[in-house]
């Protein structure tokens, strides 16, 4: 060796450890010689492999700390390094042979304060696996670091091992730190909150680490005792980082590393409590609950470990309605728009603006139209850099406008509500979620939305859905507290009722049809409007059919156009954009039919929209829709079949008769879709007093129906899947495999056949297991 080492490679040991001879043999088996091997113990180690390795090598030596805690073992290695440059190993680490030399020549020629082996393996407790997805494969300087390394709303670097340091730098560190023990995580963030230049070694393996999350074994009854000391230690430099974020000229990425290392630290802990059995977890979650506010806590568990917020739920107090009297209530969206959620929205805030209540509309994204607030309405914007901000600011928009209850519109359309419903309740607010969509609707989307709904819907103190089908289902999944509500009238519909007349038959005249709506292909099937024009033009039906309505994610009028021109229907389908007001009641006004080729909906306002102007409507069956409940104004046919829709709508035509009598029942149906008093379900919902009838108990009947369906769903969900790789392997584009005729392809009316959805849909079993044990008692 020269007369001074280059890189001092410090082997931190705890207690007495068998795996320490491997580490020192891939320490002195380094390619580069000029290295130092120190060994910190807090008593003189037992391993004879230690006393042998420093009797043979003269580079190993032997310090002993007076503190032995790892972060005492880290300071006095660092204070006996005489390189330029530490690099820290547990016993078991094993670095190759070139790994010393490459991280040097590295941080030389970069002139790096940290190198960073990106590339470490071996950790069984996922830290490392985390780092290598978080951190960046390329060269960072100053806040950049903080930025790269500990991201907002990411995980944090739990171990110091894997990293290549300027031994000034760390001596500046520990200088910095309070006294007392300190963390791994702690003194990795304030090395890269002071560090210039921070340098990846590549993409090659140059360390296998043991698989111990620290140098200190966290045996798990004392794990989360562990836990606590590393969060003591991020509390206790919390005036280091403020005071170095004062004299930053860019602190925000410093501030929000800083919490994300504290939350990510928390959500440590909390994961640990999670994982012990329900009977001890009370007692388990007192230390943090003590050291740490109850929204940081939530915030933890919302952004680092979401699979924990069952188990906050259960560990706290709900907030049953009707507990307290109800003065405000907060209504809860993405974005206040003229969509159809939102029009619900501002339905219900003028419903209980006219009660008495005092309303805040609280949004997430940007561009509400802040002319549809209802006058004496609050529209506040709920928004942050982080989720903690955004909760923080959530839980100061609760308080700030005494809010009672919150009604949360985002449940089906968002995967971070169950967060802020624990929020409001740490706020005093109950929370009732009301969801958009049939039950079904996760299964054919194919995501694992049903597993999050059913492990978070008990934060709930209600649950609202649109149909009583959506509540056997809910029930059978074991959410009790659920129960079924209709959606309130649109304008148009309150703006027809009792002053609309039966439509005359289309007799002697071109046949008017029409359909409007989002032009969305994924749930409403708008291309089979055009399979639907194409047979009745084969049946010789004279007719015409127009299309309105704005663009969508996955259509456009655009393209629904070239597919009009492609199949030859230019003289019969006009497909003329969206249409508002007067300009859309005329269009409505002026047809005959209203058709739908919906496969899925929540509640579908324009059927009763259609029904209010007198338009028999013609559409696919979606027979838990609440407004096609004891219709006769409905004729419905099975789901996807084109062919069968057009027989439908050219009967229909035929016959004059039938056609009146249709008419009729339409303006009849819609004026009971217009005689619910929502003043009143909305003041029995916020007091926990809605009928029973509201809430059902549900059937085997209910049962079977809902497998059934959940069936269709989750095979059209394969048929997509399906379709979708063949195009993608054709480099055929999407519209044109979307212009295909479904209605060729989808089956009749499907049974329960329950290996099959298991299959698809394994989170069914619990329902399928109550409906098999229904089946053996029936």
């Amino acid at each position: 060796m020269s007369t001074s080492p280059l890189v001092s490679l410090i082997v931190l040991i705890v207690h007495d450890d068998q795996r320490i001879g491997a580490t020192l043999r891939s320490c002195i088996d380094q390619s580069m010689h000029d290295v130092e091997i120190i060994c910190v113990a807090g008593s003189m180690p037992a391993d004879p492999a230690l006393a042998e390795r420093k009797a043979a090598d003269p580079r190993v030596r032997i310090a002993r700390s007076e503190d032995s805690s790892a972060s005492g073992l880290r300071r006095t290695g660092v204070s006996a390094a005489t390189a330029p440059y530490v690099l820290f190993l547990e016993p078991g680490d094993e670095l190759i042979s070139g790994a010393a030399e490459d991280a040097h020549k590295k941080a030389t020629q970069g002139n790096a304060d940290i190198v960073g082996f990106a590339d470490a393996t071996g950790a069984q407790d996922g830290v490392v696996s985390e780092r290598m997805q978080k951190a960046r494969n390329t060269v960072l300087h100053e806040e950049n670091i903080v930025r790269g390394l500990f991201p907002a709303n990411a995980g944090s670097h739990g171990r110091v091992t894997g990293f290549l340091f300027r031994t000034e730098l760390l001596r500046a560190v520990y200088t910095a730190l309070p006294a007392g023990s300190s963390d791994d995580a702690v003194e990795v963030f304030l090395a890269c909150a002071a560090a210039r230049t921070y340098a990846p070694l590549g993409e090659s393996a140059h360390l296998r680490l043991s698989g111990r999350g620290s140098a200190e074994v966290a045996h798990s009854s004392a794990a989360l005792s562990q836990d606590m000391g590393s969060l003591d230690a991020v509390t206790a430099i919390q005036p280091i980082v403020r005071e170095w974020a004062r004299h930053s000229p860019n602190p925000e990425p410093l501030l929000d590393g800083y919490e994300a290392l504290r939350l990510s630290g928390v959500a440590r802990a909390l994961a640990r409590v999670h994982r012990v059995p329900e009977a001890r977890q009370m007692q388990e979650i007192k230390p943090l609950r003590a050291r740490i506010d109850e929204i940081d806590i939530i915030a933890a568990a919302s952004t680092f470990a979401p699979e924990t917020l069952p188990t906050l739920t259960r560990l706290g107090t709900s907030i049953e309605l009707g507990r307290k009297p109800v003065r405000n209530v907060l209504l809860r969206t993405n974005i206040l728009t003229t969509g159809g959620v939102s029009n619900v929205l501002r339905t219900q805030a003028q419903v209980f603006l006219d009660a008495g209540y005092g309303v805040t509309i609280a949004t997430h994204l940007h561009g509400s139209d802040e002319s549809l607030v209802p006058e004496g309405a609050t529209l506040v914007a709920v928004s942050g850099s982080s989720r903690r901000d955004r909760l923080a600011r959530w839980v100061e928009v609760c308080r700030e406008h005494e809010v009672d209850v919150v009604i949360d519109h985002r449940v089906l359309y968002s995967r971070d509500w169950p967060g802020y419903a624990l929020a409001a309740r740490a706020s005093g607010a109950a929370t009732i979620g009301w969801l958009h969509n049939f039950a079904g609707r996760p299964t054919y989307n194919g995501t694992d939305l049903h597993t999050l709904l059913h492990d978070n819907l008990p934060a709930l103190a209600q649950l609202i859905v649109l149909s009583p089908l959506d509540v056997a289902f809910w029930k059978l999944r074991g959410i009790p507290r659920t129960a079924f509500l209709p959606n309130p009238p649109s304008p148009m519909l309150l703006g027809s009722a009792g002053d609309v007349a039966p439509k005359p038959a289309p007799v002697g005249r071109r046949l008017e049809v029409v359909w409007w709506g989002r032009l969305e292909e994924h749930t409403k099937k708008v291309t089979h409007l055009v399979e639907v024009a194409r047979s009745l033009k084969r049946l010789g039906v004279d007719f015409r059919l127009r299309i309105i309505g704005p663009d969508w994610t996955d259509m456009s009028a655009a393209q629904l156009s070239t597919l009009v021109t492609r199949r030859g229907l230019d003289d019969v389908v006009d497909v003329i954009g969206p249409r508002h007001g007067d300009d859309l009641l005329e269009a409505i006004d002026s047809s005959d039919i209203f058709i739908n080729t919906s496969i899925i909906e929540g509640y579908l306002l324009t059927i009763p929209e259609a029904q209010s102007r007198g338009l028999p409507v013609v559409m696919y069956d979606l027979p838990w829709l609440l407004p096609v409940q004891d219709n006769p104004g409905v004729i419905a046919v099975r789901q996807g079949d084109a062919n069968a829709l057009a027989a439908a709508v050219a009967a229909l035509a035929a016959d004059p008769d039938r056609y009146s009598a249709l008419s009729r029942a339409s303006i009849a149906a819609a004026e009971r879709a217009t005689s619910y008093d929502f003043a009143a379900l909305y003041q029995q919902l916020v007091s926990g007093t809605l009928p029973a009838e509201y809430s059902p108990e549900p059937t085997l009947e209910d049962a079977r129906v809902s497998l059934d369906l959940l069936v269709f769903y989750a095979e059209r969900n394969a048929e997509q899947s399906v379709e979708a790789a063949k195009a993608s392997a054709n480099g055929r584009a999407r519209a044109t495999s979307a212009s295909r005729s479904i209605g060729q392809r989808v089956e009749g009316k499907l049974t329960g056949t329950g290996h099959r959805v298991l299959a698809l849909a394994p989170w069914l079993r619990p329902l399928a297991r109550r409906v098999k044990h229904a089946l053996l008692r029936s």
